[in-house]
């Protein structure tokens, strides 16, 4: 190898570890080089936009206005859910309350009309035994109740 001009033949062993050393340190440049470029690739790959970034924010913003109107619709129609429950109870009470009233009174009215019956079946059962003893009076006095229709 050639020496350079101004250098000295006995210095050459010290260039020749300069050189190795320069090598080196380009070596390790080369490397860190192609390293980052591969960060630069990874990080183009996850890249974001600023117009996309702003598109997305303010669309999460719309979204989250959409979002605060639709909380406020279901908590009025909750409220009015609520009333509707509240009405649906007090009107089933007052069924029910109507419906013992119902059964009461028709219960009253079966008690009337099984009394009347009974009534009606002891007149009946008095007629026939007043017709049997008395059976020209019975016929005179045309008791309808008692199964007589009346002269024949």
């Amino acid at each position: 190898m050639a020496t350079p001009l101004g250098w000295s033949k006995a210095g050459s062993g010290s260039v020749c570890l300069a050189l190795d050393q320069l090598r080196d340190v380009i070596e390790s440049q080369e490397e860190l080089i192609h390293q980052l470029r591969n960060v630069m690739v990874l990080q183009d790959e996850n890249f974001v936009s600023k117009e996309e970034f702003q598109a997305v924010e303010k669309k999460l913003v719309e979204e989250k206005a959409a979002h605060a109107k639709t909380k406020v619709l279901l908590a009025k129609e909750e409220e009015k859910l609520q009333f509707a429950l509240g009405e649906v109870e007090v009107l089933s009470k007052q069924l029910e309350k109507e419906k013992l009233a119902f059964e009461k009174a028709l219960s009253s009215v079966k008690s009337k009309v099984l009394q009347e019956s009974s009534k009606k079946d002891q007149l009946i059962t008095k007629c026939n035994a007043f017709g049997q003893a008395c059976p020209l009076l019975s016929k005179d006095l045309l008791l309808p109740s008692c199964g007589s229709s009346g002269p024949e």
